[in-house]
């Protein structure tokens, strides 16, 4: 949140230096600086060394790269670990989920809070909640030594699902998740246009792109939330401009 005020201050700042300011009555001097749009509504944020400079911008190329198509589901655990036994959790997975997964495989489970990630293990497979559920249940045993997990709390499974392969992904830092989707800023042209995107699977520093981009496009990897920052103040309060030196005329 901090940094968000941060890029917000500099942002308004900005906005007073080149909006505000007053030409000289004779027009602008080689050393002045005369004012240019950062967003248009129809583009997107200003693509210049400007830009770059005030945002600490940096893009990088969409790459392919082979990537294990994963499932993160919400558990709910109905047996809490004891001093004898494992804690245990039922999630139910869509039936489309629940091919390419298999009893006994390694789970990753994530408490609620700031707690770790623990390694946990799919123990059963049952079609039969279908029937009622329109869902496969899974069965999910973890370790608990601490006895974090009472039963009824919610705990966040991911499984490996599938063999790996070569997808479209982004850095992690690309992506934009607002309360509508997920976004990056993508290169068109002389501007960056945010563009809703599909967002899959997370590996490492990558995420994978599902739908929305191709190898080879170019999207804003470091600056996101100065660029979301501009674009916001445009669309809510007026143009935001950045003074940009005004270039040398030829006599």
């Amino acid at each position: 949140m901090k940094a968000n005020w941060t890029w917000f201050l500099l942002l308004v700042a900005v906005v007073l230096a080149g909006c505000n300011s007053k030409p000289a009555e004779n027009g602008p001097t080689e050393s002045e600086s005369v004012s240019v749009s950062l967003f248009n509504e129809g583009q997107g944020v200003l693509f210049s060394e400007e830009t770059k400079a005030l945002f600490d911008l940096e893009v990088a190329e969409v790459m392919e790269r082979p990537m294990q198509r994963r499932v993160q589901k919400t558990a709910q655990v109905y047996r809490p670990a004891s001093e004898a036994g494992l804690a245990c959790a039922t999630v139910l997975l869509l039936a489309d989920e629940g091919k390419g997964l298999n009893t006994g495989q390694s789970v990753s489970v994530k408490t609620a809070g700031d707690g770790p990630e623990i390694e946990g293990r799919l123990v059963r497979l049952d079609a039969q909640a279908q029937v009622v559920f329109g869902k496969v249940e899974g069965l999910i045993e973890f370790a608990d030594p601490e006895q974090r997990c009472l039963m009824g709390e919610v705990v966040t499974v991911t499984f490996a699902n599938g063999p790996s392969k070569a997808v479209s992904t982004v850095l992690r830092s690309a992506l934009l998740t607002t309360a509508d989707g997920n976004y990056v800023y993508a290169v068109n042209g002389t501007h960056l246009t945010r563009t809703r995107v599909k967002a899959g699977a997370i590996d490492g520093g990558f995420v994978a792109i599902e739908d929305g981009l191709y190898a080879g496009d170019a999207v804003a990897v470091k600056g996101v939330e100065g660029l979301w920052l501009v674009e916001l103040s445009a669309l809510k309060g007026g143009t935001p401009c950045c003074p940009v030196p005004m270039k040398k005329q030829e006599r």
